[in-house]
């Protein structure tokens, strides 16, 4: 994954954990020679009606309005949602509910019909950032929440901690040297090569002049 982004990419093992996830759907048509999929069926075919469970990435190939498949809204959401409505999302132990909450709710979204887990996605992230901000100042007397954070609060709450440990040692002036950026580095080293290049041209046509005179 981008260290500067925790947007998921195709080969981010993040990725690969989330759409491996198992998911309810209801079938909402019958299908021939489909059957295999419940467990608990005794006919070849799919019956209308019936609930199934499809992994995250066999969904995602899937039209957002299929006619065959409605996917169920988890029931970590639902919980989540109360908490929410209840101003208590902060208590919520995420890690324990789901490693990749934000993530799974956020390939679910846009196959949710009534348009919940989006919602509760937004508004959980909203209610936790201050204290994500909070407890990461706060490290070295509380240590690390493991189990209330999933995994992007993780990274989140791990920036948030470096970022407040510099910013401590500048105030304290700890570390008061100034550093050249490599940016400029490469352009010094650029130009001093280019210099060195001119300087020998110059040298060659002198000599080359004084051996024709």
């Amino acid at each position: 994954m981008n260290n500067h982004s925790y947007y998921p990419n195709y080969y981010a093992v993040e990725d690969v954990f989330v759409t491996q996830e198992k998911v309810e759907c209801k079938v909402n048509t019958k299908l021939l020679k489909m059957g295999f999929l419940d467990a608990g069926s005794e006919s070849e075919d799919l019956q209308a009606g019936r609930t199934v469970t499809l992994p995250l990435w066999y969904i995602k190939e899937l039209k957002i309005n299929n006619p065959y498949f409605s996917v169920c809204v988890p029931d970590i959401y639902k919980n989540v949602h109360k908490a929410v409505c209840e101003a208590e999302s902060t208590h919520i132990e995420l890690g324990k509910l789901h490693t990749y909450f934000y993530e799974y709710g956020r390939y679910l979204t846009p196959y949710d019909r009534n348009h919940i887990v989006g919602k509760i996605v937004f508004e959980t992230m909203r209610h936790r950032v201050r204290h994500l901000l909070d407890i990461s100042k706060k490290i070295i007397e509380h240590g690390k929440p493991e189990h209330r954070l999933d995994n992007i609060e993780s990274k989140l709450y791990e920036e948030g901690v470096k970022t407040n440990n510099l910013y401590t040692n500048w105030l304290q002036m700890k570390f008061n040297n100034l550093t050249v950026s490599v940016m400029v580095q490469e352009h010094s080293m650029k130009r001093k090569r280019q210099h060195m290049s001119d300087f020998d041209d110059d040298s060659f046509e002198q000599d080359h002049k004084r051996q024709t005179l």
